[in-house]
């Protein structure tokens, strides 16, 4: 399984929505199934509430609150 880390920093709030956004290309993470976790101390990750949009070309991951993840695929 791989994995790409992605910080707080790289999520976007649409003005329309009380959600934060993160889009994934789908060439970085190709078309396997999903996991997220989010960071919390010294390499350790644990459960997240998150949604995923699932589209052909990229994947929308829609969280409350942003947060440092780790997307595995």
């Amino acid at each position: 399984m791989q994995f790409i880390d992605f910080k707080k920093e790289h999520f976007t709030r649409p003005a329309s929505s009380n959600k934060f956004l993160l889009d994934i290309p789908r060439d970085e993470i190709g078309f396997a199934e999903i996991d997220i976790k989010q960071a919390v101390d010294d390499g350790q990750y644990e459960e997240i509430d998150y949604e995923i949009v699932d589209d052909l070309d990229k994947v929308i991951i829609k969280i409350r609150n942003p947060a440092d993840i780790r997307v595995n695929f």
